[in-house]
């Protein structure tokens, strides 16, 4: 054993040059391969919208929203140039998740920067317009049944149905709100999938290691066994 223990150092000594270079090598190799291998980038816009309050049954539910924005009715009005096959690609890359009661997130990828953000900026516009319409046409009705309440005459005993109708129509009033964008991100590259060149590059050491191991260790040991 100590025969075998003093060849393996003496054959580390004579080969401390590459077996120093080798694990420095491939760790160099596997930082700098990552950014010639991996698939091209892809580009993703994203944004947090807040829900509108106005008691509409789809574009006040959170968990409705993701259904509607992703429906092929909605991406048809949104992105009205492009053909079915376009808006079904459109689809596939487009999230919409529910966040809680009130909030959702859109994003979506695309390896195009410019398409990421003109797809993103359609579908995000067109929620919103649709929106706001709704919103609008709600304020409207509240806003002329509080002036129809208050031109009313009413008996005396009618004043105090009169006074609580028009509390919770104002009441109303004040809580209604369209939908809003809380934080919009800009739209970001996104790498090619694989492992982090600074993972690659360790496991390059590693193999390195390894691979001067087997030469230095394995043979000694075999001629020590037979």
């Amino acid at each position: 054993m100590k025969d075998m223990l003093t060849k393996i150092a003496r054959r580390i000594k004579k080969n401390i040059i590459w077996l120093i270079a080798l694990p420095v090598i491939l760790g160099a190799a596997g930082y700098i391969l990552p950014s010639k291998i991996t698939g091209s980038s892809s580009f993703t816009s994203e944004a947090a919208i807040a829900a509108g309050n106005y008691d509409h049954p789809l574009y006040n539910n959170t968990k409705e929203i993701p259904l509607l924005i992703t429906s092929d009715a909605f991406l048809k009005q949104a992105l009205p140039d492009k053909t079915d096959e376009d808006r079904a690609a459109v689809k596939s890359k487009l999230t919409v998740n529910t966040e809680s009661d009130a909030l959702i997130t859109v994003s979506y990828t695309d390896q195009n920067k410019q398409e990421a953000e003109s797809v993103f900026q359609a579908i995000i516009a067109a929620f919103l317009k649709n929106d706001q319409a709704l919103f609008e046409k709600r304020a409207k009705v509240v806003r002329q049944s509080i002036g129809a309440l208050e031109g009313e005459t009413v008996s005396a005993d009618a004043k105090v149905d009169k006074e609580r109708f028009l509390y919770e129509l104002k009441n109303t009033q004040l809580n209604l709100r369209a939908a809003s964008v809380m934080n919009s991100e800009p739209t970001n590259e996104l790498a090619g999938h694989g492992m982090p060149p600074k993972k690659k590059a360790v496991l390059g050491v590693l193999i390195g290691i390894a691979i001067a191991f087997m030469f230095i260790v394995i043979p000694e040991f075999f001629r020590e066994s037979f």
